[in-house]
């Protein structure tokens, strides 16, 4: 099973002096969701092997050569 993730309160609470006086209780969870799937990716970012600079370069060479096929190919 997969541990939670817990967040941290001070930034809970830092995020909550952005908000207006008055806010709905989905607007208070959505801020909450979103803190948690920032702090998800950060984890994952860390804790994860990354995409070498190699292999970038390759994709973003073939993304390039399609982007610019499909503007020569516009009528």
């Amino acid at each position: 099973m997969e541990e939670e993730l817990l967040l941290d309160k001070n930034q809970v609470i830092e995020s909550f002096g952005n908000l207006p006086d008055k806010v709905s209780a989905d607007e208070l969870i959505e801020r909450i969701l979103f803190i948690r799937l920032i702090n998800e990716r950060l984890l994952e970012a860390k804790t994860t092997p990354g995409t070498s600079h190699e292999q970038f370069m390759e994709e973003f060479k073939a993304f390039k050569a399609e982007k610019k096929a499909e503007r020569q190919n516009r009528p």
